[in-house]
């Protein structure tokens, strides 16, 4: 088979890219900008000379949380035997 003859082969797909390439100018378009989002310098406000003269901090305290005790009654025996019958459910 002929390369030329056959538009579907791999070189001459090739070879029609190459033409129509360099027969158009590539064409480079900016985007267009859009000016809320553009970087904008933010403004000096000067500088401030500032002393300070607080004595001491004041800060609000936090809540003591308090667990409650449980009570827990000791016992001298079990209160289960050995033997007894447990229902259980599966």
């Amino acid at each position: 088979m002929s390369s030329e003859k056959d538009d579907l082969s791999f070189e001459s797909a090739w070879k029609k890219q190459v033409e129509q390439e360099q027969k158009k100018p590539v064409e480079e378009t900016k985007p267009e900008s859009n000016p809320q989002m553009e970087h904008q310098q933010p403004n000096f406000r000067g500088q401030k000379d500032m002393v300070e003269n607080r004595q001491k901090f004041v800060m609000p305290s936090k809540p003591k949380e308090t667990t409650p005790k449980k009570e827990v009654e000791v016992v001298d025996t079990p209160s289960s035997k050995e033997g007894d019958d447990f229902d259980v459910e599966w």
